[in-house]
């Protein structure tokens, strides 16, 4: 029992850290991608 609970802890754990690195990566982009489209589109006009 004890083995089962410390492997969904692990799988916890692994599943919180994907999450966060994906909303660090996410809101590092984001504002990259909005401050570069306008320029973007300045260039093309």
């Amino acid at each position: 029992m004890f083995n089962h609970s410390n492997l969904k802890r692990s799988l916890v754990a692994i599943s919180a850290a994907i999450a966060m690195s994906t909303v660090a990566v996410g809101a590092a982009v984001g504002p990259a991608q909005a401050s570069s489209a306008p320029t973007h589109v300045a260039a093309n006009a």
